[in-house]
């Protein structure tokens, strides 16, 4: 009004504000915009308040209170907005309001009521501070059931709030307002059955943090004395208050509540039992209580039991001495008693159970060892085993958060872990694998453990393996399989091998253990002379024999590049200790030989010991530790019941003459034999004897003839037929003939036997390189379809067979009977009849099998080309400059062709690439020339036979110039006849229009030419 005035007593300014005007709103000004300033800034700190971040709730609490401390002369109405705003704020449940707002609130009101705080204008009491919280935390209104749960969260978090600022007993005590608070609280919890456990731990830290003075003492005893008051002292909850009480201030507890004051006493048991389980009945009901007790459950119920618990614990560690038994400590009687057999009992509910493992998994990271085997307990055991089988299962998670649980106990207490490993495969628990996080935890428990504690669990495996704890057969065999894969997975995952390896000589060493139970189940049984806790009960069976073999040849497949670095190969190892029990009267070998077959075997161990001893041989070491190698598992593969491994240890013994005396006229062929005897190994089907040949051969590579090394190139030339098969696997002359008649003449029965690899298989069975393990490695999904495309087979068969079978009755009759089920003799114009029909089913199964053996035919030998092609790239790596590697040449040129396997295309061709361009090795010195250009033509011819591909010029091109270089290099003069190769070869392919041979191997050789020139000029 006084500024529209201005501007009408000053008509002739027009719209000018008066100057009087802008003066005396000057200063006005700066006051409302620090006003506005602050108001920015407390939003800010009370949005930071309630910040999911701890660091930026704690700094805007040191903001605040700081901004209200007596110190900083606060207005007192800034000082009660403030305190109501925070108040109010603990009503929200947005982020984490309720954390921030609670502790700002704790410690403004503990500045504001300290002795010599004075803050201008503040009248405000503990009473009024109560009254204040009434009336910030009331509910208005009609308002959701949400809104009425954060609104007495809220209202118990100030109650929180006002008991830890201290504000009741500092500096004089406010016996009314304590009592009238504590009314508050249990009236809460009596009336507030989901917020009870809040209550109580509201008190509970109250009881903690109050000191013992005489002062104090009303305030205890007022606390105690509600318990009763309240009808609280039968609760869980109030349990918990009691043992607080109890363990500092037992002066404050009431009488005639628990029988000596002790709820945990063996005379309160029962009681004990009922209120944890909830059973007992209180007194107490309200028109509130009735409201909020079905509103929502206590989902962290185990705060009681914990409680309970951790005083029993506390209770036996107290003692003066250690529990050795624990079911019969207070612990274990507590467990078994009230958890096991309330929470996880068969007829609790899923709720109980969910208590059950959380607790479980709390309880598992605390407690001592020595309460394992009570923890462990019989119905935790058996839940646990229920809801880990199948991901469906109710409590499926909650049962793998306890599998993680023990997994964490393991590896931050590594002592523990044969306890925890003995309790959950034995005892209460089983050795069966129910779901992979059981075996993923026994494994980490097991790598987790030293060295001594890994030799202490390979003992108790291995004490699982004789006594699988059950009768039936087929059980035992399949424990005996999941204690058999966890000993493997050991030996696999195991980091440590560096210093492991060094000490292997111990006797008590847990990687020696754990091979020699591997060799005893494999190769032994008991005697009569064995002990009786040494005898497997049930016998181990022939497949678990077989099984035990297999895991063996994993860990030896594992173990294999440690050889290096021990004295000596594993492999080796493994036939000492076979040759050792052999000679204990308490183990019977499995494999039982005659008497040739065992003089034969003793005059190759007198060989073996020889060669083992000539491995420090300087000049000939790799050579010996490489027949070492191949007398080892020569030797394993004759355990494993392979007679005809026997032949190959007259080989050997050739083979080490001739190495051993080259002086006395020893012929080289007789060296060779050991190239048999690694085409052997490369034919068996586990991936560790694949890998000795490699290692054996790279050690005899430098001793091998033009006969041993034509022995393996001739394999690549063999047909992927099952001729080739017969060619290369030497197949009896039985099957070969039973497979030939299959085809041609329309037998009448097929085998489910396939013969590979001159072994009966079974159809199904994995052929890969890494078939070492195959019931480890193989596909469960590809057995079971292999298995199920067989079964459709046979039963269409039956189907044709029956169907042909029951037409030829009623054609040959006229009619059918119905009540004629029985199949009566046919006379011979039936018999005539059915002929024809019989002869097109056979001829149709027959088809079917025959497809199937050439695919598989087809396999197995491309799997050995594989194979030989492993040991002709070791020999080119490692005798480069040997003329003999250039013999190997046109046997991979061939593999290179259009019309060759595509698997083996690619791979020679890269193969001879990379030896050519990667080698830095001197060229090889010859010392036949004829036999080099013989192979120069050779590639040349070679050449015209490619099919147009790509890969197979460039490596004819490649191939051909290495050997113009080695020529070259042995005398330059050849150069000239080089030319007359190239110029021939040239004149054909220009003559021929349709000539394969591309232009690549005569510009190949233009190119070299001129390098070659130039550098030689330089010269």
């Amino acid at each position: 009004m006084a500024r529209k005035a201005a501007k009408l007593g000053n008509g002739s300014q027009g719209h000018k504000r008066a100057r009087n005007d802008v003066e005396t709103g000057t200063p006005e000004k700066p006051v409302k915009r620090k006003r506005h300033a602050n108001t920015l800034r407390m939003v800010e700190l009370y949005s930071d308040l309630a910040a999911e971040s701890e660091d930026v709730r704690l700094e805007a609490a040191k903001q605040m209170i700081l901004k209200f401390s007596p110190e900083a002369n606060p207005a007192a109405a800034d000082v009660l907005q403030a305190l109501d705003r925070l108040i109010s704020g603990l009503c929200t449940h947005r982020k984490a309001a309720r954390f921030g707002f609670c502790v700002t609130l704790t410690e403004i009101m503990r500045l504001v009521f300290a002795p010599k705080a004075s803050i201008e204008g503040l009248d405000l009491d503990v009473d009024a501070l109560l009254k204040k919280v009434e009336e910030q935390t009331k509910m208005e209104g009609n308002v959701s059931g949400q809104e009425r749960r954060n609104h007495l969260i809220g209202k118990l978090f100030a109650y929180k709030a006002i008991m830890q600022s201290s504000v009741l007993v500092e500096p004089e005590v406010a016996l009314d307002s304590w009592n009238k608070l504590l009314d508050l609280i249990y009236s809460m919890a009596r009336d507030t059955s989901w917020l009870r456990e809040e209550c109580a731990l509201v008190l509970v830290q109250t009881v903690e943090t109050l000191p013992s003075e005489a002062k104090l003492e009303p305030c205890l005893r007022a606390l105690g004395t509600r318990l009763v008051t309240f009808n609280l002292a039968d609760t869980p909850e109030g349990i918990v208050i009691w043992l607080a009480l109890q363990a500092r201030h037992d002066f404050a507890l009431p009488d005639n509540v628990w029988h000596d004051k002790d709820p945990l006493s063996k005379k309160n048991r029962p009681k004990l039992v009922k209120v944890l389980k909830g059973d007992v009945q209180n007194s107490f009901k309200s028109a509130e209580s009735d409201a909020t007790k079905s509103a929502a459950t206590n989902a962290n119920s185990q705060f009681a039991w914990n409680a309970v618990l951790s005083k029993v614990l506390q209770m036996d560690s107290e003692s003066k001495t250690t529990p050795t038994d624990a079911s019969k400590s207070q612990f274990g009687q507590l467990w078994l008693g009230i958890v096991d057999a309330l929470l996880f009992g068969s007829s609790s509910s899923h709720e109980r159970k969910s208590w059950g493992f959380k607790l479980f998994a709390q309880l598992i990271g605390q407690v001592p060892e020595w309460t394992f085997p009570a923890l462990f307990s019989p119905n935790f055991m058996r839940t646990l085993r229920n809801q880990t089988i199948k991901e469906d299962r109710f409590l499926h998670a909650a049962a793998l958060n306890a599998w993680k649980a023990i997994s964490r106990r393991a590896q931050q207490s590594p002592e523990s872990s044969l306890a925890l490993l003995v309790e959950l495969t034995s005892r209460n628990g089983t050795v069966d694998f129910e779901h992979s996080s059981k075996a993923e935890a026994l494994e980490k428990m097991a790598l987790a453990a030293d060295d001594d504690m890994l030799r202490k669990i390979v003992r108790h495996l291995n004490s699982l393996l004789i006594r699988p704890e059950c009768t039936e057969q087929n059980v035992a065999d399949h424990r005996r399989q999941t204690v058999a894969d966890l000993l493997l997975n050991i030996v696999r995952r195991y980091t440590r091998y560096d210093s492991l390896v060094s000490e292997f000589s111990d006797k008590d060493n847990w990687l020696r253990n754990l091979l020699d139970l591997l060799v005893e189940h494999a190769y032994f049984t008991p005697s009569k002379d064995a002990k009786a806790r040494k005898v497997p009960s049930p016998p181990i069976s022939d497949s678990s024999r077989e099984m035990f073999q297999e895991r063996l040849s994993s860990c030896l497949t594992r173990l294999r590049p440690l050889t290096a670095r021990s004295q000596t190969s594993f492999g080796v190892i493994v036939v000492d200790m076979i040759r050792t029990k052999a000679a204990n009267s308490a183990f019977e070998p499995i494999f039982k030989a005659d008497e040739s077959i065992k003089e034969t075997l003793e005059k190759a161990y007198e060989i073996f010991d020889t060669v083992k001893a000539s491995c420090t041989t300087e000049g000939q070491a790799s050579v010996f530790q490489g027949l070492t190698l191949l007398y080892a598992f020569t030797f394993i593969q004759i355990f494993n019941g392979d007679t005809d491994a026997i032949m190959m240890l007259h080989d050997l013994d050739a083979s080490y003459k001739a190495i051993s005396s080259p002086v006395k006229g020893a012929s080289k062929e007789s060296k060779d034999g050991f190239v048999e005897i690694l085409l052997s190994f490369l034919g068996n089907t586990r991936t560790l004897f694949h890998k000795i040949a490699i290692e054996a051969f790279t050690a005899f590579a430098s001793e091998i003839s033009l006969e041993g090394l034509r022995s393996m190139t001739d394999v690549l030339d063999i047909e992927e037929t099952l001729e080739g098969q017969k060619q290369l696997f030497s197949q009896g002359d039985e099957a070969a003939e039973e497979a030939d008649s299959d085809e041609e003449d329309d037998v009448e029965d097929a085998s489910d036997v396939e013969i590979v690899n001159g072994d009966a298989e079974e159809p199904g069975e994995s052929h890969s390189d890494d078939s070492d393990n195959s019931q480890d490695s193989s596909s469960p999904s590809e057995d079971e379809s292999e298995d199920d495309e067989e079964d459709e087979e046979v039963t269409q068969f039956n189907n044709m067979l029956a169907l042909t079978l029951q037409t030829s009755k009623l054609a040959a009759n006229g009619e059918g009977s119905d009540d004629e089920s029985d199949d009566s003799d046919m006379d011979d114009d039936q018999m005539m009849a059915l002929d024809p029909h019989l002869s097109n089913i056979f001829k149709q199964r027959s088809q079917i099998t025959g497809k199937k053996q050439r695919e598989e035919a087809k396999q197995n030998v491309i799997r050995f080309k594989s194979r030989v092609l492993d040991l002709i790239a070791v020999f080119l790596d490692k005798q480069f400059s040997n003329p003999l590697s250039l013999e190997v040449l046109l046997p991979v040129l061939r593999l290179t062709r259009a019309s060759a396997n595509k698997q083996f295309t690619d791979r020679s061709a890269k193969l001879l690439q990379s030896t050519f361009e990667k080698s830095s090795k001197p060229l090889p010195r010859l010392e036949d020339v004829d036999s080099a250009w013989g192979i120069l033509k050779g590639i040349h011819e070679e050449a015209k036979h490619g099919g147009g591909s790509n890969a197979h010029a460039g490596a004819c091109n490649a191939a051909s110039l290495h050997v113009v270089r080695t020529l070259v290099n042995a005398d330059r003069g050849n150069y000239a006849k080089v030319v007359g190769v190239y110029a021939e070869s040239q004149k054909e392919w220009f003559a021929d229009p349709k000539s394969v041979v591309r232009d690549i191997m005569f510009s190949g050789f233009l190119t070299w030419s001129s390098r070659n020139r130039v550098a030689t000029k330089a010269e």
